[in-house]
């Protein structure tokens, strides 16, 4: 639910403190999106019209290109889910044991498939799983409605995807989407190439070794493919666009590389002082307005490629750092032209993030767990809210699989649901019930609507406003016509808070989260082990791959410590694997441009 791309990539100026012009565009187009969504499904007397207002909110990011992924992914997802429903129904149409046991396996190997996998693979299987639960959920009591639930699931689906997409291209403000992605490899290069420049320059290279463009450069992978889906013609050139994340990585490790052995020598101190000179002309290049205009970007090139000497031969890591800023400017040539330089075939291949299977077995053992052991509630209690109970628990043991810390995500949850509901309630009890009339419902839910749409642009708080909005549209239950049950109501958001609050139990007892310093401990073992693989890369496309997942597991570390000794271990980790690989991988080719 939350971009790869950093905020404020994606947003104006702050008008206020605490928003911004691009928050309250988002907030206003996806409230209105998902209201017009919400009246159509109830004009077309579908029988539950909230599921179309719920794509809505969840396919809609911030990102245009991200909301293509989004929906692609989203009707792979709901798709399979249903035909996985329809399936186990029509095998256990009178058996809950063996219905539930099969469903709990089901989800359980979504839950390990997302682990593994990221992006919108992963969120396809979360998708998959979670509308297997909602299709399904009663279907020991009426077997004969799991296929109306499917069809009434998928169109309400399809509904709020056409609404997103439409509320998505109207709010764009400029199709020239390679000049974008351009422009934003262009800035974060520049500040990369400023940052390589002090580290290198004698006397300003003091202050403690980290890697602090990590984060940004991981996160352009996501930007670049959603680039690609918003225009396929990139695809053309994806094979050099790809590779961009991998080369910065690879200068970023150059320059510290170089930055720690400029201490040791004067030999080396002489080479930092070319390279920080080599690094300067190309950040002031791309700094320039002829930054990004096409025939200098050539010029820029040709003359780069000349710029290596008989001298240099001896000093690898400047023909790795000039390597990777060819690279650079290659890759920013391909997306202005969307045609592929006139180069031999690309040197850097994509990130390869690190994949945790123990993780992932985790999660596993969590869903299937925690699906068995709520059917033994429901069974046992015979509650009238178990099926709602049971979905909240799917959704909850599905969707927080990726996160670091499930736990802190279900109490925001709990939260966001707690507030949601609440709200609801009220305003169904005190206002809606006065008249059924689609013009007050639409009044009343708006400004609420605007409010959870808003809190998802908050970062961190983007889950709590979307559950804000699901317990909002649970307890309201919009429905031609309205229907007012006040019990029945209370119980439903009971039922839902004590599933978050039994999900969190599952995540405490199974895999319990790890904070502080046992978990950066942790993450520094798991860097030392990968480390000794370094020496095993008899590649440069190997040692390429190694590089980055280590990266991987460096950006984590940063992300739960600020402590400047805990990242410079990190990044000597990093750096003493990187030049054992240097060692025994062969050295790097040059790019051979014309």
């Amino acid at each position: 639910m939350a971009s790869a791309v950093k905020a404020t990539e994606l947003h104006d100026k702050p008008r206020l403190v605490f928003t911004s012009a691009g928050d309250m565009n988002f907030a206003l187009r996806t409230t209105l999106a998902g209201t017009a969504a919400l009246l159509t499904a109830m004009w077309l007397q579908l029988d539950v019209p909230r599921w179309a207002i719920w794509t809505v909110f969840i396919v809609s990011p911030p990102v245009r290109g991200n909301a293509l992924r989004k929906t692609a992914a989203r009707l792979v997802g709901t798709f399979i889910g249903c035909v996985v429903a329809l399936v186990a129904a029509a095998l256990f149409p009178q058996d809950r044991v063996g219905f539930y046991a099969l469903l709990a396996v089901w989800l359980g190997a979504c839950a390990y498939w997302a682990t593994l996998r990221r992006g919108y693979v992963s969120y396809a299987a979360s998708l998959a799983a979670f509308t297997s639960a909602i299709i399904s959920a009663n279907v020991s009591g009426a077997p004969l409605n799991v296929w109306q639930n499917a069809m009434d699931r998928s169109s309400a689906t399809v509904l709020g995807i056409l609404f997103a997409l439409f509320a998505s291209n109207i709010a764009a403000r400029n199709d020239d989407v390679p000049g974008e992605l351009a422009e934003r490899i262009r800035v974060l290069a520049a500040d990369l190439l400023d940052w390589a420049v002090k580290q290198l320059k004698p006397g300003q290279s003091y202050q403690p070794m980290d890697a602090p463009f990590t984060t940004r450069i991981l996160g352009l992978d996501e930007t670049w493919t959603n680039a690609v889906a918003e225009r396929p013609a990139l695809s053309r050139v994806k094979a050099w666009i790809r590779g961009l994340p991998t080369a910065l990585l690879s200068l970023q490790s150059a320059v510290l590389s170089m930055r720690d052995a400029a201490s040791h020598g004067e030999s080396a101190t002489a080479s930092a002082v070319s390279a920080a000179d080599v690094l300067q002309g190309v950040a002031e290049f791309l700094r320039s307005s002829a930054g990004l205009d096409r025939l200098n970007l050539r010029q820029h090139i040709t003359s780069l490629a000349r710029l290596p000497n008989d001298s240099w031969d001896q000093t690898p890591i400047l023909k790795e750092i000039v390597a990777a800023l060819l690279y650079l400017l290659a890759g920013l040539e391909s997306i202005l032209t969307l045609n592929p330089p006139d180069t031999a075939s690309p040197l850097y291949p994509q990130p390869t993030l690190v994949a945790h299977t123990r993780h992932a077995t985790s999660n596993l053992i969590r869903t299937i767990v925690g699906m068995a052991v709520g059917f033994l509630i429901w069974e046992v209690t015979a509650w009238p809210h178990g099926p709602v109970f049971m979905v909240n628990i799917a959704v909850a043991v599905v969707i927080f699989v990726s996160i670091e810390d499930p736990v802190v995500a279900t109490g925001a949850t709990i939260i966001g649901t707690t507030l949601g509901g609440a709200v609801g309630l009220a305003a169904k009890y005190l206002l809606l019930i006065s008249a059924s009339d689609p013009l007050i419902l639409v009044l009343v839910l708006f400004p609420l609507l605007f409010i959870g749409a808003w809190i998802e642009t908050k970062g961190k708080l983007a889950p709590m406003g979307l559950f804000f909005v699901i317990g909002l549209l649970v307890l309201i239950e919009p429905t031609n016509p309205q229907e007012y049950n006040f019990v029945n109501d209370v119980n439903t958001l009971i039922a839902i808070e004590f599933a978050y609050a039994f999900a969190s139990l599952v995540f405490l007892v199974i895999g319990a989260p790890i904070k502080g310093e046992e978990r950066i401990a942790e993450l520094l073992v798991r860097m030392r082990q990968r480390r000794r693989i370094a020496r095993a890369c008899s590649t440069r496309q190997q040692m390429l791959h190694w590089e980055t997942r280590m990266y991987d597991e460096l950006q984590r570390l940063q992300a739960v410590t600020h402590d400047p000794r805990c990242r410079e271990y990190g990044v000597n980790l990093l750096l003493s694997g990187w030049r054992a690989g240097q060692t025994f991988a062969p050295a790097a080719a040059e790019l051979a441009l014309t």
